[in-house]
Formats: structure tokens, sequence, C-alpha cells
């Protein structure tokens, strides 16, 4: 079966397909969606208008079970920085897609009424989805499920994307069926719902020919293996992305008290993986600490939190959340996060931005640190979209503004995800210069000492770790294996070959990655945004307890970081 691009135009109902060539394939991901927006020129549209293109792309591996190789792109111009995005998910919509030959779609115009995409082997189909606009995602998933019992996947939009609201995002069921997998940055909900996409359902499909391959096979197993192989990678399989909790609370820059300390607790995290770990076996000894969010992958980063009866509360439960809705807001118990993650999960919001959001408000005296209270009520605010309830969906910098808050953490109008730019300096660096703004996902250099490399140096890791994640988004890889990946260049890219078809090199690891970052770049220059944007100014006088820091990444001092990508 040869894997094809489709074109929705959703105003007339039509879509087109086009073959790909095995160049075409391999530059999948976070490549094709910034190709598309260029060639697009989606710079020129409101990014809250019909005229901003939303692109769906998968990488070479989609389909197969390469192990962390299935997660899916979605491009956009965001409403929320301005500049260009894709965000970037888990889960099992793009493995359902490979299985049918679909490299990805653009979504062009809207549709005249709320619709769903429904895909097979017969093609894409527009249906009527009114009936699945429903107060929760949960609910709606579940009904979505009840109708289409073959379905491999499922996404759908929550209620706050629903009246366009910036934190909300896409919502994409789990290897377990859980819609808990959002592609949720940057304002991608509220993309969706100008458009009137409401889901997108996935059936039927077989596993792509490249992966029946005795070659491609050989190198599935043997990127495993190494997988397994590598202690950073065992790491998260033993405790997951929570125990960045443990290592960023020592460190003293993990966001507490909306960013005005950097530890929550002396000692042992209350919300940090190590606790996470026991409580979870103390509740449930079916081993929930070890899950796959997708087919086929043997990292098992993620978890099932379960309640005290040893119920699923909310799956799952990781470090950003832990961090920015966690520790931020002055919570000190997993299960009073595990409460709010299911809360944001059911409106659809992205767990970053909503704490963000939350903390400012703490911070201004609206509610109180650690209120779980405060929290619900926001909650049922944005369920019913209120009008104060549009004040918090429009996110952290927007709520600040119109509050009259000046200690907000974002960069470009993104909230920072959890790693305090003080003291975790190398991702400070990708804060300020990434194209899209404050996205440790970009290129995190989260495992420094303070003030233990030089400001040059500092730069040289952020560029390095933004090639890197370039070339991972491009082929649908996860962060998580990255320290396989980085080192095991020539291996990664001679399966990415099979997978597209044709001869790669290592060279082409490096060569894809500046390619993601130079087309980010043009893009943001034709919207007229700059190059670098500073830190938030509090965190310029502010010192951050423990460590008492100011920041020292000033804006002169990397105004010429994006000269690299001209060696």
């Amino acid at each position: 079966m040869q894997r094809r691009w489709l074109t929705v135009d959703l105003r007339r109902g039509e879509v087109k397909e086009k073959p790909l060539s095995p160049a075409e394939l391999l530059r999948g991901g976070r490549w094709r969606t910034t190709r598309e927006l260029l060639d697009r020129q989606a710079w020129r549209a409101d990014p809250l208008s019909p005229e901003n293109p939303l692109i769906i792309a998968t990488g070479p591996f989609a389909g197969s079970s390469f192990s962390s190789a299935n997660r899916l792109s979605i491009g956009f111009r965001s409403p929320l920085t301005g500049g260009v995005k894709e965000s970037n998910s888990g889960g099992t919509l793009a493995y359902a897609l490979g299985r049918l030959g679909i490299a990805g779609m653009t979504l062009l115009g809207a549709a005249p009424g709320w619709v769903l995409l429904h895909l097979d082997e017969s093609g894409l189909h527009l249906e009527d989805a009114g009936e699945y606009l429903l107060p929760g995602v949960y609910q709606a998933a579940e009904m979505l499920r009840q109708r289409f019992p073959r379905a491999s996947a499922i996404g759908v939009l929550g209620p706050v994307s629903r009246y366009g609201g910036l934190i909300g995002g896409f919502s994409m069921t789990d290897s377990d069926g859980q819609p808990s997998r959002l592609a949720a940055r940057g304002g991608t909900g509220a993309v969706f719902a100008v458009k009137k996409v409401a889901a997108i359902v996935v059936e039927g499909g077989q596993p792509p020919e490249f992966s029946l391959t005795a070659e491609f096979k050989r190198a599935m197993r043997d990127y495993a293996k190494a997988l397994m192989a590598d202690a950073g990678v065992r790491r998260y399989t033993v405790v997951g992305t929570a125990g960045t909790a443990d290592f960023e609370n020592m460190l003293g820059g993990l966001p507490t008290r909306n960013f005005s300390r950097g530890r929550l607790a002396e000692g042992e995290n209350p919300l940090g993986g190590e606790v996470m770990r026991r409580t979870i076996l103390e509740r449930d000894g079916q081993g929930a600490t070890e899950h796959a969010c997708m087919p086929g992958c043997v990292i098992k980063c993620s978890n099932k939190y379960p309640d005290r009866e040893g119920r699923v509360l909310v799956s799952p439960l990781e470090y950003e959340t832990l961090g920015v809705a966690g520790s931020n807001l002055c919570f000190h118990h997993l299960d009073e996060v595990a409460e709010l993650n299911r809360l944001a999960n059911d409106l659809g919001v992205d767990t970053i931005e909503w704490g963000a959001t939350l903390g400012v408000a703490m911070d201004a005296g609206l509610g109180e640190w650690g209120s779980l209270e405060f929290v619900r009520r926001v909650a049922a605010e944005l369920r019913q979209g209120s009008e104060e309830a549009r004040r918090y969906a429009s996110g952290a910098a927007r709520f600040g503004r119109s509050i009259g808050h000046p200690r907000v953490p974002t960069v470009r109008d993104q909230a920072m995800s959890a790693y305090d730019p003080r003291v975790v300096e190398g991702t400070g660096v990708t804060f300020m210069t990434s194209a899209q703004g404050a996205d440790h996902t970009t290129g995190n250099v989260a495992r420094l000492n303070p003030r233990e490399k030089s400001l040059e140096e500092l730069m040289e890791l952020s560029f390095t770790a933004q090639v890197n994640m370039g070339l991972a988004d491009a082929l649908g890889l996860c962060a998580f294996g990255g320290s396989v990946n980085n080192v095991q260049k020539e291996k990664v890219m001679q399966a990415a070959g099979l997978a597209a078809g044709l001869e790669t090199s290592a060279a082409d690891f490096d060569r894809i990655g500046r390619e993601v970052l130079a087309m980010e770049l043009e893009f943001n220059r034709a919207v007229g945004q700059p190059d670098v944007d500073p830190l938030p100014e509090f965190m310029y006088r502010e010192p951050l307890p423990p460590r008492n820091l100011t920041a020292r990444l000033h804006l002169e001092e990397v105004a010429d970081f994006w000269k690299r990508l001209d060696r």
C-alpha cells in the first residue's frame, strides 16, 4: 500500500489524495507540518480564522511497532503565540493512520457545521458530530466508542476548545482506549474549533508493508534492545517522567508558588517519582507504574494513577503537570494533582497553560495557594464557558494582562514548562530562542547544575538539543529515546530509511533537524516576530530560593543565537 497525503476542503466536503515519494515520507511529522504551513503562506492568516491551515502529520514509522515512533504532529499558526506551532502527542492516532497508509492530512477552510472525520479502508468521510458536543471529553469518547466499536483510535475536542479557549487541546486515546493524550500546546483545540472539527475516528487497517520485512524487523529489535540497555531509558521505565520532579526539586529549579521558589520540600519531593511509584504499588500491585501510551513502546514511561480504592483516577500523571499544576500551585499531595489532572483531561485543556494561569490567579490573591476547591470552581466555570471562564481559558499571559498582574511565567505569550530558567539555564535558552515559545519539547537541557556552563556553552547545548528534537519530531520519535537516538544516529537513520524506502546516512539526522528549525524561523520572520524573546522581567530581578539566583540569560547575549544555522 503506497502511503498518501490527504487534503480536505472542509467547506466543500471534498478530499483529495496524493501519493508521497520516499523522500517526502522521510521528512514527516514536524518537518511536514512546518513545510505545509510555509507553502500555504499561513503566516498571512488570522490564527483564529478558517484560512489558518491545520496540518496533521505522522512520521515514517507510523503503523509499525518500532518502539516510541508513533508520535503525531499537529501544526498551525498559533493563536496563543502568533507564530508557528507544532503540538506533539503520543497515543494511538498516528499508529492508526499509518495502518491505513495515511501519512497525514491538511485541513482547509471550515465545515458549515460540527463534523467528525471518519477514516477507514474506504477513505475519509465527513459526518455530523452534533451529538458529541458534550460537557466532557470522557463522555464524548465513550459515545464515539459505542458508535464505532472497531475504532483503533479516537480524537475528540473538549468543551473549552469548542468555545475557542486558547488553553484547549485535542484529546486522543492511549493504548487502553482512554482519551488522555493531548496535543495541547499553543491553542491547538481552538484551531480545531474554528474548523468545526469535533472528532476524528480511525477504523481498520493493517501493518504497513515495510514493517513485515526481515531487515526492518531486525532494525526494530536492535533499537528496542538499545533502549532497554540504556540507563537513562531504564530510569523512565521505573519512575516515569515524574522522576524529573525529584531531580528538579533537589536542583532548586522546580516551579513553586508561581515560579517564586525553586523547591517544594527539603528532602524527598512529595510530588516526585519515588513517592508516586510507592503509592501506585501500594494501591494497585498490578504494575501500573509501567504503561505504554502507544503500541510497541518498550520505554513505558507512562502510568495509571489509582485512587485509594485502587481504581484508576487518571492516566497519565506526568512531570509537567506535577510541576506547573502541582508544586507551582503549592499542592503537596499526589491525589490533589491527580484530581486536577483528571479535571483538565475531561475539559481537554493543557495542564501547563492552565496550571500557569491558576498560578497567576493565586499569586494575585484570587484563590488560596494549594486550594483544590478553587481549582474545582474554575473548572466548573470553564465547563460552562462563562465570561470569567473565558478569561482563564485565554492562557496565562492574557489572563495576567487582564487582571494587571505582572508576575507571569511566559515567553511569546506561552506558559513555561516546569523548569525555572534561573536555575535550569539550558532549557531557559530554548525558551528564549525557540520559534514556538516557552516549550521544553523543542529542546530540553534540564540536567545541569546552575552556572556550571558558560553562556556560550549553554547556547551550544540548547542548539544541539533543538536540532535533535527537530529530527525526532520529523520521524515521530519520542524524546525519551534521545540518549540512544542522538548517539546512534546512523542506525536510527538506517531504520527510518527502511521505513521510508530510500538510502539514508547519519548526516541526514542533523540535516533534517536543521531544516525544521530554519523553516520555523522563516515562518516567524514572515509574521514579523523577533528571532529571540526575553524571559519574564521578574526573573531578572527576583532571586529564586534556595539557590537565590537571578536570570543571567539577557536578550542581547542570545541575540545572535540563530547564526548557528549558517555554520
